[in-house]
């Protein structure tokens, strides 16, 4: 695809109109290999720490643990809001690009010399000594995103979904595979430095490939409506960092490095859903809402239709996840892992809730609301922090119970904020997501219940004990899908369809 380039002052580009069945379509073509990005980016990773957990077991992991806390601040930046503006807005200027660029490289080097400064009070905090070299090291991390984030965000703009999904895999694969070889190697918890590093710089190369060079120009007008939109996003990002991380800094002070890692292994399996499914949803989604964000009857039936999506396999997932529990911990990380069971149970809460509201944040980015993605930010911060500390004395697992019993009592305000912009009350919400909960309570407490005969009274093993109720569970979840909603089982399985010939976009074809 060839890339536009005009004079200074003018337009990167003239605006596509994406009406009814055209903006379907060529959102549709992206969403299969957004898809395929964001699972072979979750499972890689996930693959990769049940590699370095069966290697080093729960106390060693925690330095890759605390190390992690690190990197999901690079994520952070992967994200910003600083460049959101460049998706966003209506008419892009060269300018306008060239200070996002500017404006985000010099933020992630900033944030680089910080950790590089930091690294050793933040070890020292933790307690965790090996953590500074580490530190050090992954500080070239906030850099090499800074030189990134402009071209995926031109990709974004551009729906060029297929460009910015195949770097991300393909880095994820190379960068795993490269630190997968290094645990091999005996490097122990320096293979993730080394996956870390290896997985940013490919991506540099494969998007700065496909995006071409970023605009090197700027002027006054274009770094004030940085400020004005980027700043108040990046802000609600760093504080959601602050929130998704504040309850691991807390086990690992006060607990230490070993409970850490009987934390984070859960919340890793917490994240799956929230990555996979929120993340996709936003990342198609929010270009969508910004070219229709003056019809709230389409944001309105748009926003339900991708809860609802995300509802069928979310619910009945986490919820089998937690009921089976043991088996589960013991199967994927092994026996030493015991006590990582009751914080798995006490996050799927936490889990479904997340993912069933991380689209919001589309609909805020994409109508322009940066104020009020910034408000979501803080309020969790403010009631979430206090109840990690609340939740201390019962250990890790009370940090976890603290976490969902927190997020259960400020989703219903967060929902009512969305609804305000989207035109839907709370009420939509909990209609679009009751076929799911009522169909996945009670199939999972059916496949609870043929795990309990099989293993007190045919003495399965573990493994074919949890394959067979995990089986029961999705059986019987979907005859009673097909019960209870019979136009939203047969719409799942449309979804399913279209996702397989990447044709999932076509789904807002009809909300106009």
């Amino acid at each position: 695809m060839t890339v536009h380039r005009p004079g200074a002052g003018q337009p990167t580009a003239p605006e596509p109109v994406l009406p009814g069945e055209t903006e379907a379509a060529t959102a549709a073509h992206g969403a299969r290999w957004t898809i395929i990005a964001m699972i072979a980016r979750q499972f890689g990773r996930l693959g990769f720490a049940l590699v370095l957990a069966r290697l080093l077991g729960p106390v060693d992991f925690g330095v890759a643990s605390a190390a992690t806390i690190y990197v999901s601040l690079t994520a952070v930046l992967l994200e910003t809001g600083l460049a959101t503006g460049i998706v966003q807005k209506a008419k892009l200027r060269r300018q306008d690009e060239g200070a996002a660029f500017w404006t985000v490289t010099a933020l992630g080097t900033l944030v680089g010399l910080l950790t590089v400064a930091f690294a050793g009070p933040t070890a020292d905090f933790l307690d965790i000594p090996q953590l500074r070299p580490v530190l050090m090291v992954l500080a070239i991390g906030p850099v090499l995103k800074g030189l990134t984030i402009v071209s995926a965000a031109r990709l974004q703009r551009d729906l060029r979904f297929r460009a910015l999904s195949l770097g991300e895999v393909i880095a994820t694969l190379l960068g795993g595979g490269i630190g997968i070889a290094a645990a091999e190697l005996g490097m122990h918890y320096w293979a993730l430095v080394v996956q870390q590093v290896c997985t940013d710089a490919l991506v540099l190369l494969i998007w700065l490939g496909a995006a071409g060079l970023p605009a090197f120009v700027l002027d006054r007008s274009a770094l004030r409506y940085v400020r004005r939109f980027g700043v108040p996003l990046l802000g609600s990002q760093a504080l959601g960092y602050v929130g998704r991380n504040a309850d691991n800094v807390v086990v690992s002070h006060f607990l230490g490095a070993a409970a850490l890692s009987y934390y984070m292994v859960p919340y890793r399996i917490m994240l799956v859903p929230v990555s996979l499914l929120g993340n996709v949803a936003n990342r198609v989604a929010f270009p969508i809402f910004a070219r229709i964000q003056d019809d709230p009857l389409r944001i309105r039936r748009l926003f339900l239709r991708v809860t609802q999506v995300i509802a069928v396999p979310v619910v009945p997932g986490m919820l089998a996840v937690a009921v089976l529990a043991p088996d589960v911990v013991t199967t994927v990380f092994g026996p030493e892992w015991g006590p990582a069971v009751p914080v798995v149970i006490a996050l799927a809460t936490t889990g479904i809730l997340e993912s069933l509201t991380t689209p919001g944040g589309s609909v805020f980015m994409g109508l322009g609301r940066a104020d009020l993605a910034l408000r979501w930010s803080w309020i969790p911060l403010l009631v979430c922090v206090p109840a990690f500390f609340a939740g201390l004395p019962w250990g890790v697992t009370g940090v976890a119970a603290a976490y969902s019993i927190a997020t259960l009592l400020l989703t219903p305000f967060q929902v009512a904020a969305i609804g305000r912009v989207a035109a839907f009350s709370l009420g939509d919400w909990l209609r679009a997501i009751w076929p799911a909960v009522a169909a996945g309570v009670p199939s999972t407490a059916l496949g609870w219940l043929v795990h309990e005969v099989l293993e007190t009274s045919a003495g399965f093993a573990v493994p074919a004990t949890l394959c067979v109720s995990l089986v029961v569970v999705a059986v019987s979840y979907l005859v009673l899908l097909r019960l209870i909603d019979r136009q939203l089982f047969r719409e799942s399985l449309r979804v399913a369809k279209l996702l397989a010939k990447g044709k999932l976009g076509s789904l807002s074809a009809k909300e106009g």
